[in-house]
């Protein structure tokens, strides 16, 4: 049981973030799969609840694992949207923690960062690409993001004037490329990039971006 969850779970993300939540039928998912489409309905009553159990793994990677039955309701699912705001707010109170901790450095910042966007990177991808789709959630994941690069931008700002970021022409679009890059290596490259490499791990992709962060704007 199990290791199907974990195939619809990917096979669902992928189809859902580069083909559209509303152009994707459920016999797509099990083409992409190699399952009749019978088999899925014998786990989900349907598209709607395969999108809201992948939603909800996202916040909640435990999920994946529990024992359910099937095939899944989407009445599981009646708060979903509160807990995936309440997931992004507590990712941002984390990403928070450091701004007045003299001890807290760019590296930190950057690597904290990092784990913020590639945390829930399948679950904000789907968000992006189905606004139409999901209009309360696209609401909740916009505020997300404005704080998140109001928080960044803060810390950028903080580092340039204590001297251990080096200067820049703009902090508003460095502060756009640094989110861009951990954007790129934290979600985009294994799940929409124009070439999408699913065998990179989180470690090697935190790794080289990281890398790319600290020697372009860190002062040695």
């Amino acid at each position: 049981m199990k290791n199907r969850l974990d195939l619809f779970y990917a096979a669902g993300s992928h189809l859902f973030i580069n083909k559209g939540y509303a152009r994707t039928q459920m016999k797509d998912i099990a083409q992409h799969i190699g399952l009749s489409t019978g088999m899925i309905y014998q786990y989900f009553k349907g598209k709607n609840e395969l999108l809201s159990f992948i939603l909800k793994c996202t916040i909640e990677p435990a999920y994946l694992e529990l024992e359910q039955e099937y095939p899944i309701q989407v009445d599981q699912f009646d708060y979903l949207d509160d807990e995936i705001d309440a997931a992004l707010q507590e990712n941002a109170k984390t990403l928070k923690a450091g701004i007045d901790d003299p001890a807290y450095t760019p590296e930190k910042m950057f690597s904290d960062a990092f784990d913020v966007i590639a945390k829930y990177g399948v679950g904000c991808l789907i968000i992006e690409h189905n606004p139409d789709d999901l209009p309360e959630l696209t609401e909740t994941y916009q505020t997300f993001r404005q704080l998140f690069f109001k928080q960044v931008y803060q810390y950028v700002e903080r580092f340039i004037k204590d001297g251990s970021l080096r200067a820049v022409p703009d902090i508003h679009y460095a502060t756009r490329a640094m989110v861009e890059v951990m954007a790129f290596w934290g979600m985009h490259i294994m799940n929409d990039a124009y070439e999408i490499d699913q065998e990179i791990t989180h470690e090697k992709a935190k790794a080289i971006c990281l890398d790319n962060l600290i020697h372009a704007y860190v002062v040695d």
